[in-house]
Formats: C-alpha cells, structure tokens, sequence
C-alpha cells in the first residue's frame, strides 16, 4: 500500500529517514522533468532538481499539513528556476509578449478555434511537441508543463505559480492557440 505524502512528511519528522527516501523517489522524475521544461538545459535541471530537494529537506518543518506535498515541492522547483533564469536574464520583460517580442496576448485572443488537450495527444511525435513548447514565453510553457506532463489542476497551478485561476487558464489557452500555430505553420 502506497503512503500517503503528508504522513510521510509526519513519519519523517518522527525520526524516520526512510520516509524522506520515499518522497524522494516517488517525484524525483516529475521534478526533474518539470525543471527541465522551465530551463531548457538538462545540466541546469539536475541542477535546479536537487537544489529543490535540499530546499524541501531543509525546509520541510515549514510544510503545511493538509496542503498537497507535490504542490508545495513543484512550488519550491518553479522558485528555483526561476531565480536560475533570472540571473541569466532570458525571461522576457513583458508578460505579454514571448521571447521574440510578438504579442501573444493579442495573437491568442484573435484564434476562436482552440483545440485544448487533442493538440498534445494527437501530436505525432513528443520531440516535436517539445521543440514547439520550447518556442513559447516561459509564462505559457509552465502552464502546459504542468498540466499535462504533472497531470496538475488549473486550482493547483494557480497555487504553485501565484496566479489566479483565471489567469491560469488564459495562458493555457494562449499557449494552446500558440501551439496549434506553430504546428500548423510546419505542417504547411
């Protein structure tokens, strides 16, 4: 039978190491896959993927009982990418426009026909789904990450990334429009 995480966290701060192992291997993958997503740079994700967990260990006294672990550990690796990316200074300064400098905003809301989840399960090849995504503003990127590759909520997005839930679900759907673009413009 599988533990729970929040009484791992309890058994853990028991005294038992055991426990923290468990966590560790239940979202080490999901972890490093999702800062991976957010840098770009495998070197710099396994990184960020064990800075995050050193974070978690020296922090977990400060998780809230009742709140999801997964959340709150996806919340420390987004704080830590983030805080990479800034100092290398490739977010873009505008929420609004991607890294080429076109508004997506204005791009996204123009596009009627958004196809939602089918573009990812239909898409033929993952890769090229990833050289899509990787073409995205950091702000929509994040978004779709977390949604389909850690299967997350737009409630639990919204959370992690301290956005209103409205909001989240604009940039899933601007990042969806954005995607469907994209692959059409290399399917023509």
């Amino acid at each position: 039978m599988r533990k729970d995480d929040e009484q791992l966290v309890s058994n853990y701060l028991e005294g038992d190491d055991r426990a923290l192992a468990i966590l560790v291997d239940r979202y080490l993958v999901d972890a490093y896959n999702f800062a991976f997503k957010l840098t770009n740079d495998r070197g710099v994700a396994e990184d960020v993927t064990q800075e995050s967990f050193m974070k978690a260990w020296k922090n977990i006294r400060k998780f809230i009982s009742g709140n999801s672990f997964r959340s709150w550990l996806f919340s420390i690796i987004h704080n830590t990418s983030v805080d990479y990316l800034r100092k290398r200074k490739e977010l873009p300064f505008s929420s609004f426009e991607n890294v080429e400098g076109h508004n997506a905003l204005v791009s996204a809301l123009a596009d009627p026909g958004l196809i939602q989840d089918e573009l990812l399960t239909t898409a033929e090849d993952m890769r090229c789904v990833e050289n899509l995504l990787n073409e995205l503003g950091p702000q929509y990127r994040e978004v779709l990450t977390l949604r389909h590759t850690s299967n997350m909520t737009f409630d639990e997005i919204g959370k992690l990334l301290k956005r209103p839930i409205h909001t989240v679900k604009s940039q899933y759907r601007r990042g969806i429009a954005s995607l469907r673009r994209l692959l059409d413009t290399q399917t023509v």
